[in-house]
């Protein structure tokens, strides 16, 4: 499994740097992201959060907080975890105009981030995993 996680961590890496754009603009080719067959995960989801940023920040440092969503999800996806990427809207911004924040999810549980996320933000944006988006199910 250690082999799998720095593999997966790599596809996250890369998957992020192909997706940067001129400034701090980003297109995200989900049909390009790494496709794995759905499976149990062999240890705890947090665990697998754990593990991956870690090789990820030894592989390519650290990453802000929307390319650490977006390098969780291909690399929970390449594991083999349906993780879906979500973006939100402040709900009540501290001063305008409204800011965004991006997240994980798998199932039902933020994985990502320990901010109340569905109580700050209104999601304006899922990628779930779909076979075209990462995943076979």
């Amino acid at each position: 499994m250690i082999g799998e996680l720095s593999w997966a961590a790599l596809a996250g890496l890369r998957f992020v740097a192909a997706s940067r754009d001129k400034g701090s603009m980003y297109r995200l080719n989900w049909d390009g992201a790494v496709v794995a067959v759905a499976r149990a995960a062999s240890r705890p989801l947090g665990a697998l959060v754990r593990d991956l940023r870690l090789r990820g920040r030894v592989l390519g440092g650290f990453l802000d907080p929307l390319e650490d969503a977006i390098f969780l999800t291909v690399a929970l996806r390449r594991l083999g975890v349906p993780a879906s990427f979500h973006v939100g809207r402040e709900l009540v911004p501290w001063v305008p105009p409204a800011g965004l924040f991006a997240w994980v999810q798998c199932g039902g549980d933020v994985v990502s981030t320990s901010l109340p996320v569905r109580e700050q933000y209104v999601e304006v944006l899922c990628v779930a995993p779909t076979p075209q988006r990462g995943i076979d199910i």
